[in-house]
């Protein structure tokens, strides 16, 4: 290692093992007294520097989607093989030591100019798994941190009234189904928590839903709430208990001959009886069957439930996600205002 002088401002040279190059780091001092301590300290820290283990681009993504399938939900760990799947096909299986800022910043660059939200899923999905690697002592550092993305600007979620619902389930023959979106609308579950239901999580006695981790499921974040019933998801729970004749072999709340119904059947379904409210210019064609969700949130908000209630019962883990629901609540803005009158 040794200092140099450029313009004024002393640098650090030296050859880095790990990489097989030589690197050149600004001390930013001009004083050779400070670019001296400088260098004494980059000594020191050089020689306690943790040597990392070597490992491939797909190994590491084997045991990392492996920690994710065990932990997080089955939607985060599929997104976490895509992610894995886009960079790879960008970089080749090279050693994660070998990921550059330059590298990740042309892969999420290329990204972004094709899909930005699937971008914006790519890099908070790789910068957590990077995170862990570097707990994992495979990196010092993660070069993803160091990378800011474009922002998108946020189109508030589509929601539904109770009529443009009723609509919706006019075009709905199957009652089960209807049953489904009603109860999806006044729970504020997302649709694998709703297929995942099962009695032993129903207190029709306390009026409550508990939303837990299971063997076969994980709620979002491990977060596990309890959900009030209102009068119409009671009845919904109430009328299906009264057909199962033994309770430990029924045990989706949701199920079709036995089994518990797809995620993705359901979508579909929603969606078709969408496309034909849609016909008769009711409902937005944009509408999924995750608006149900926002739906019960965006309710609650135009009633003047306060956030941080709107928040637990949907399971957030912080605020911020849901204060996309604060627009809804205008007369918060009137009052502020018309305390200058």
């Amino acid at each position: 290692m040794f200092l140099l002088k450029r313009d004024g401002i002393y640098h650090l040279e030296y050859f880095d093992v790990q990489e097989n190059r030589t690197r050149r780091i600004s001390t930013k001092q001009r004083a050779k007294r400070d670019a001296l301590k400088f260098l004494s300290d980059f000594e020191s820290n050089f020689k306690t520097k943790k040597v990392c283990n070597h490992i491939s681009l797909e190994d590491f993504e084997n045991k990392y989607s492996g920690h994710v399938k065990s932990n997080l939900s089955n939607k985060y760990y599929l997104n976490v093989k895509l992610s894995f799947r886009q960079l790879i096909e960008h970089t080749g299986n090279v050693p994660i030591s070998k990921l550059s800022y330059p590298l990740f910043d042309k892969f999420f660059t290329d990204t972004f100019s094709r899909t930005k939200q699937g971008a914006v899923t790519y890099y908070r999905i790789l910068k957590s798994a990077f995170n862990k690697a570097v707990r994992w002592e495979y990196l010092t550092e993660n070069p993803i941190t160091k990378i800011k993305l474009p922002k998108i600007p946020q189109n508030h979620p589509s929601f539904l009234s109770e009529i443009e619902l009723q609509s919706i389930l006019s075009k709905e023959n199957n009652q089960l189904l209807k049953d489904i979106y009603i109860f999806a609308f006044n729970t504020g579950m997302r649709i694998t928590e709703i297929v995942y239901l099962k009695w032993n999580q129903i207190s029709l006695d306390e009026r409550v839903i508990r939303v837990m981790n299971t063997d076969e499921f994980n709620t979002k974040g491990k977060q596990e709430r309890i959900i009030p019933m209102n009068e119409k998801v009671f009845g919904i729970l109430q009328k299906s208990i009264a057909k199962i004749i033994d309770i430990q072999k029924a045990n989706y709340v949701f199920q079709k001959n036995g089994r518990k119904f797809n995620s993705e059947y359901l979508s579909k379904a929603f969606k078709a009886a969408v496309r034909k409210s849609e016909k008769e210019n009711v409902i937005d064609s944009k509408i999924h069957f995750h608006d149900l969700r926002h739906s019960f949130a965006s309710n609650l908000a135009q009633k003047g439930v306060s956030l941080y209630v709107i928040k637990e019962l949907l399971g957030h883990t912080d605020i911020k996600t849901t204060m996309i629901y604060a627009h809804l609540r205008p007369e918060n803005l009137r009052n502020a205002v018309e305390l200058l009158n």
